[in-house]
């Protein structure tokens, strides 16, 4: 089947694509980092990027989710001549935001490390801290912008680049001048992200010139300050508050494993290995869920903006079950090896029972993502507001409940990301459901995946229990394990009837002949 250049299915595969060789270089870059820095190192540059995640939610997150659904809605409508005022808006927007931040962290960076996150180390990374969020907010408002006009190749692109350049440069930092100071290494880490992301800002803004050059940066109206902030405020604060809750979780974490029982070193180290090492390994899949979703929504806030909410139907459950049709499956592949991938590759032994709770965290995370994202291209973002808030609420809740009893510890954490990331996820459904009159057909969404998931997890377990028998090299047995379980997970698709390069390669340009398809 030739692709069409235009399509969905064209747009997912470039991004999955571009996401896959990220995440491989990604997870290249987590096994660097954890060599060179170790557990407890991880953990305070974890306790810094809680930091700069919150900065960049508040900056970031409702700037560039406005421009890239007002580009697409103005592309869309044929209003191309407002692209360049939705850009200066936007632009505007962040640097304001990001210089209030940085007064605030640059007077009271000494207290904000002793006080909020408990650890004064964290001091010295604040500088770079600042530098990195800059040039991510120039690289991102640009990624945002190519995004809308469905021009996905650009950011693809820019990602391995800026990937590239992170490993190397963060490798060479620490290894020429790094020491047993981690607040050090925790700086180290963020000068060699400035020099990556110094490259994207630079590559994006010299692919905007050269083929954009028929935008200008035109004053924006009243009615487009009013579109932009209605998007971009409630979005912002969503954002803000729920990786402040989210930091918050992070910072409280090790305090509540030490209630259980475990001194600050053993405390900060497994935040180091739940967020540096297992979530790296099991999240993978992300890779192709948010390549489908980015490319999606788009789709659906044209769709959206000219009125056809036949379209819009069709797309909204096509986002849902191809969530499903990849994650579940995906994340059912590495649960079973994750145990041996995490001590061939990090060296720390993770248990099976550590891997199945995380990986079906996972997979609720995904279907939050996917239809958090989808509230958003609909322009129902104050919903989606409402449910991460409350979500991130109640698991900060869970942890410091569950975490301080010895019979949980860090289990207790795993519980509560699943149980709050299935609610979410099931409260966005029901407003999707109630607000576009998307078919939920439970099992074809939510049943058929499952099952696929099920199947693959046994076999995968097969797979790996066999070629560990046969072979004597553990990379062999285990590449032969994944290999194999691929090729089962295809072949239980295609048992179904399911052909995910059709479901996908066509826009539903007449959503009255989509019923050839099974799925």
């Amino acid at each position: 089947m030739r692709v069409r250049k235009g399509t969905i299915l064209y747009a997912a595969g470039v991004l999955a694509c571009g996401n896959v060789l990220l995440q491989v270089l990604g997870f290249v870059y987590r096994v660097v980092l954890s060599r060179f820095a170790g557990a407890e190192g991880l953990g305070v540059y974890r306790l810094v990027n809680s930091v700069y995640l919150v900065l960049n939610a508040g900056c970031l997150s409702g700037v560039t989710t406005a421009c890239s659904r007002l580009s697409a809605a103005c592309e869309a409508r044929g209003e191309s001549g407002r692209l360049g005022a939705v850009l200066r808006l936007a632009f505007r927007a962040f640097f304001a935001l990001s210089a209030a931040c940085a007064a605030v962290v640059l007077l009271c960076g000494g207290s904000i490390a002793a006080n909020l996150l408990g650890d004064g180390r964290c001091a010295r990374a604040f500088p770079y801290m600042l530098l990195c969020l800059t040039l991510t907010g120039v690289e991102n408002i640009f990624k945002s912008l190519f995004i809308g006009l469905e021009r996905v190749q650009y950011t693809a692109c820019s990602e391995v680049g800026e990937q590239l350049i992170r490993i190397f440069a963060v490798s060479f930092l620490l290894y020429e001048y790094g020491s047993g100071d981690y607040g050090r290494i925790a700086m180290l880490i963020f000068a060699g992200m400035v020099c990556s992301e110094i490259f994207s800002a630079l590559f994006l803004t010299r692919l905007f010139r050269r083929n954009m050059r028929h935008i200008r940066f035109t004053r924006p109206d009243k009615e487009l300050y009013g579109q932009f902030f209605g998007i971009a405020a409630p979005l912002s604060a969503s954002a803000l508050i729920g990786n402040m809750l989210g930091s918050a979780g992070s910072v409280l974490l090790p305090q509540r494993l030490m209630a259980a029982g475990l001194d600050y070193e053993q405390a900060l180290s497994a935040l180091g290995v739940i967020s540096g090492m297992a979530m790296p390994l099991l999240l993978f899949p992300v890779a192709f869920v948010s390549s489908v979703c980015t490319a999606l929504l788009p789709a659906v806030t044209a769709a959206q903006a000219v009125g056809e909410q036949a379209r819009v139907r069709v797309l909204t459950g096509r986002a849902v079950t191809t969530v499903g049709l990849i994650g579940m499956p995906a994340t059912a592949v590495l649960v079973p090896l994750a145990p041996q991938l995490s001590e061939l590759f990090f060296r720390q032994p993770l248990t099976g029972s550590y891997a199945a709770l995380l990986g079906a965290a996972a997979v609720a995370a995904y279907y939050q993502m996917a239809t958090g994202s989808l509230l958003n291209a609909l322009g129902l973002q104050r919903w989606n507001v409402a449910t991460a808030i409350s979500a991130e609420l109640c698991q900060l809740a869970l942890l410091y409940r569950w975490c301080a009893r010895p019979t949980l510890g860090i289990y207790g954490y795993l519980l509560a990301m699943f149980l709050t990331g299935v609610s979410a996820a099931a409260v966005n459904l029901a407003i999707l459901h109630r607000r576009t009159a998307f078919c939920l057909k439970p099992f074809r969404r939510f049943g058929v995946p499952l099952l696929c998931g099920a199947a693959v997890y046994l076999w995968t377990r097969v797979f790996a229990q066999t070629y560990a028998c046969r072979f004597d090299n553990t990379v062999t047995a285990l590449a032969a394990a994944l290999v194999s379980a691929i090729i089962l997970y295809l072949l239980v698709l295609r048992l179904l009837g399911i052909r995910l390069g059709r479901y996908l390669a066509h826009r539903v340009e007449n959503p009255a002949v989509l019923p050839v398809f099974l799925w």
